[in-house]
């Protein structure tokens, strides 16, 4: 059976730039969903909620895809490095939205101003990766699912490394993959690079900046604890069973 997202004979998605090349659509999405993260960025949000995930999707990638905000109508699988080619189990296309709605349960019974940092980074690595299991759009899932952390966490008090964070792109879905393995989970990966990103004061980024008390060096250290090969995605398949 074919996938409805993909055009007939090719293998790249549908878009609205009508783009049928796999690189050149991967490249215009890459830096048309940069170019949104940081204009949401700047604008703010706090929708901690199914409703808001998908907001964050439709605004990320809405320019590009017509199904853009919308969960997928078919379930999807993608071969991992780290599982010998298996897939994480994600949600199946109709339990997306009670799945969704556990998973931001469970978000919301936590005490998140009563934790200490230590804490809270280990109740975000808990929860966020519940969410990001469900992977409830058809591409974009990971991306969407770091912004919507990325203001949970500063709505929270905290500010984020997002350039550690992009830097290691790789290392941080690496990190999702291996705490949605069910009874398997392992949280510690995620958990670690969470705690050098989860900050109490502001993250400068600039040369000048760095080169204050911990140092430019230090810095690019810290990130290559996390970078072992440039990240490369790879697509999502439509699951047969």
């Amino acid at each position: 059976m074919s996938d409805l997202y993909l055009y007939d004979g090719v293998p790249v998605l549908r878009n609205k730039l009508g783009i049928k090349d796999e690189k050149t659509l991967d490249l215009v999405e890459a830096e048309q969903s940069r170019a949104n993260m940081m204009i949401l960025y700047r604008r703010g949000f706090d929708d901690f909620s199914p409703a808001g995930l998908c907001a964050i999707h439709a605004f990320l990638f809405g320019d590009l895809y017509e199904w853009a905000g919308k969960y997928r109508l078919i379930n999807i699988e993608k071969r991992e490095k780290l599982l010998a080619g298996r897939s994480v189990w994600y949600s199946s296309d109709e339990d997306i939205p009670r799945d969704l709605e556990a998973a931001f349960k469970k978000l919301h019974t936590q005490d998140w101003t009563r934790f200490s940092r230590e804490k809270f980074v280990s109740a975000l690595s808990r929860c966020f990766p519940q969410i990001w299991q469900v992977h409830p759009f058809r591409e974009g899932n990971t991306r969407t699912v770091v912004m919507m952390l990325t203001f949970f966490v500063e709505h929270h008090g905290y500010y984020m490394d997002q350039e550690l964070l992009a830097a290691c792109a790789g290392y941080v879905r690496d990190s999702f993959v291996m705490a949605s393995l069910d009874q398997f989970s392992e949280f510690e990966h995620l958990e670690k690079i969470l705690m050098d990103a989860v900050c109490e004061e502001p993250v400068l980024y600039d040369e000048a900046s760095l080169s204050g008390l911990d140092g430019a060096d230090n810095k690019r250290e810290q990130y290559k604890k996390y970078q072992t090969e440039k990240y490369i995605p790879e697509p999502h398949y439509k699951r047969e069973n």
